[in-house]
């Protein structure tokens, strides 16, 4: 079975957001890194399942209200 990968503008359309906002999501960790073919970077879909996994486990942080 191959393996399927996404252009920028797939995994922006994925996760709706500007494809900008791919670049920013990779630099702060919330997307692995991709591979690149020639200049194209490439993000494996596999990679980005895994990762939303591991993003569905972690704890979310509380917001509180002041008094």
């Amino acid at each position: 079975m191959s393996k399927k990968f996404y252009r920028k503008q797939g995994v922006a359309e994925r996760y709706s957001v500007d494809p900008r906002t791919v670049d920013r999501m990779f630099r702060d960790g919330r997307l692995p890194p991709p591979v690149y073919r020639g200049r194209i970077p490439l993000w494996d879909e596999d990679e980005l399942d895994a990762s939303d996994r591991a993003a569905a486990l972690m704890p979310r942080p509380v917001k509180t209200v002041a008094a």
